[in-house]
């Protein structure tokens, strides 16, 4: 499966109510071990990481 996929699917993710408390901190790590092995260019990283600081601005939290 490609990482841009798996990226997706992560940050698709933050957006459902269900998801698990501080899942940001694994995609942001996610992102970072991509990155570092090369699986993804520097653009693409910021974009991630861009597309992550939105994801977590509007993430729908429990009222627990």
């Amino acid at each position: 499966m490609s990482v841009h996929i798996l990226i997706d699917d992560d940050l698709d993710e933050l957006a459902h109510p269900a998801c698990p408390d501080k899942y940001e901190i694994l995609v942001l790590r996610n992102i970072t071990a991509f990155y570092t092995s090369k699986a993804i260019t520097e653009e693409e990283f910021h974009h991630y990481c861009k597309r992550l600081n939105v994801a977590t601005a509007n993430r729908p939290r429990s009222a627990a």
